[in-house]
């Protein structure tokens, strides 16, 4: 499928001269021609680097044909991370590498989209949001205010983040998989 720049928006998958990216953020200017340019910051999904690469109003890119899956997060086995899709039960084991930027919100059983391309699983995508029990924090004391009402705590997953100061060890909290904040 053809996209003209104007159409490309966060997180569209293209497909560049037979490489697969996706797209980080943009931004457009108009040049003394009168003419749009765009920016676009690109994230190279299978190598994993970031580059930014600007085009001219009226240019026209392939939509890479990836198709998103519905899965499930099953464990980690040291070096690889296995998922299974929902419809067809296949099993895809994962190099740490390629969720090496979201392990730390995974937790076993927790449902998740994976992006396949060409037969070959390229991506995981989280839910917006997941909850998670804090396993380890320390006391929240009432007039400590040098943190905002933040204190630290530890979740299930082993993954540090700041929360508010009247939750405890135990109690359940939804944390944003997309910013790292707590709801």
């Amino acid at each position: 499928m053809k996209l003209d720049v104007s159409e490309i928006k966060k997180n569209t998958i293209l497909e560049i001269d037979g490489q697969l990216f996706k797209v980080i953020d943009f931004a457009f200017m108009q040049c003394q021609q009168r003419q749009w340019s765009y920016t676009f910051k690109f994230k190279n999904l299978i190598t994993g680097g970031v580059q930014s690469i600007t085009y001219k109003s009226g240019t026209v890119l392939e939509k890479g044909d990836v198709i998103t899956k519905n899965a499930v997060f099953l464990y980690n086995a040291g070096d690889t991370y296995t998922f299974m899709e929902n419809d067809t039960w296949e099993m895809h084991e994962l190099d740490v590498s390629m969720v090496d930027d979201i392990s730390w919100y995974l937790k076993e059983n927790m449902d998740c989209f994976v992006m396949v391309y060409k037969g070959n699983v390229i991506s995981v995508i989280l839910p917006p949001t997941v909850s998670y029990k804090i396993i380890e924090t320390v006391p929240g004391v009432k007039w400590d205010r040098a943190q905002a009402g933040k204190k630290p705590a530890k979740i299930e997953t082993g993954l540090e983040i700041m929360i508010p100061l009247h939750k405890n060890e135990g109690d359940i909290i939804t944390l944003n998989t997309l910013t790292g904040e707590t709801n």
